[in-house]
């Protein structure tokens, strides 16, 4: 998947122990890697590629992930409002030309509360596990049915 796209993000927060192993969870750091190498060493393609890089606090990532100083860290406090921010202004900044312009921060916070409110009673008229459960499928599914909802609230059609 990440030979797929010209962009890629990766948020190197979640580094918490796990509470039955004592172990962190390195798959995030894993992903970097791949990333970085496929845009130092892979086909010209990839090395055009553009990394957006996310972490809870600024600066942390020099006692985890040195190899990284240098380049540039978003920080976001674990602030969803401030995730959706970075990750929206990032992506708006490197869409494609002539592309339209995203919507703002703003707006994508509140498709998201909205997306919040509506998803567990979709979950439960489909009668699907629990939305912390749901397959990959099952969680796309959810999302087009409730994105189509707030699109028609607002009057826009799906």
């Amino acid at each position: 998947m990440i030979t797929a796209c010209d962009l890629s993000i990766h948020d190197i927060s979640r580094v918490e122990l796990d509470q039955v192993s004592g172990l962190p969870r390195f798959n995030m750091a894993l992903e970097l890697g791949a990333d970085l190498g496929l845009r130092l060493e892979g086909p010209a393609r990839q090395r055009r590629r553009k990394t957006l890089i996310l972490d809870a606090e600024a600066h942390r990532y020099d006692q985890t992930l040195s190899d990284i100083s240098g380049m540039d860290i978003e920080s976001h406090g674990n602030e969803v409002r401030l995730i959706i921010r970075r990750v929206r202004d990032w992506l708006n900044d490197n869409r494609e030309p002539g592309a339209d312009v995203f919507p703002g921060a703003t707006a994508i916070n509140d498709d998201y509360e909205s997306y919040r409110k509506i998803a567990p009673g979709i979950v439960t008229r489909l009668r699907l596990d629990p939305h912390d459960e749901l397959s990959h499928t099952d969680y796309l599914h959810v999302v087009r049915a409730a994105l189509s909802r707030i699109a028609a609230a607002r009057g826009i059609g799906g």
